[in-house]
């Protein structure tokens, strides 16, 4: 997992802006560990989502940042357990548990 760095803040995507400066922004290879900071499961999904119903929703405070990413869970998951990121699919960022 890639996270950039610019001023003491980690973004998941490169930082555009003309108020950034490019040599200033650093790319950073991360663990891709977190642990559940949240979480939810979505019964009733919008339109383009209901043939993946039920699914899990959580927040992920990654370990190895400054950051909580949203992500899809490939398997139920409790408030505190550590979880680490398996894919980037489809805009979603997707965790399973760290066994």
């Amino acid at each position: 997992m890639i996270v950039y760095e610019y001023k003491n803040k980690s973004y998941l995507t490169k930082p555009f802006s003309s108020n950034f400066e490019n040599e200033q922004i650093r790319e950073r290879k991360i663990s891709g560990e977190g642990t559940v900071y949240s979480v939810t499961t979505i019964y009733v999904p919008p339109a383009e989502f209901v043939q993946e119903s039920p699914y899990t929703v959580a927040i992920i405070q990654l370990k190895d940042a400054t950051l909580k990413v949203t992500a899809r869970m490939e398997e139920p998951v409790k408030i505190g357990e550590t979880v680490y990121f398996t894919k980037f699919e489809n805009g979603a960022y997707h965790f399973k548990k760290l066994v």
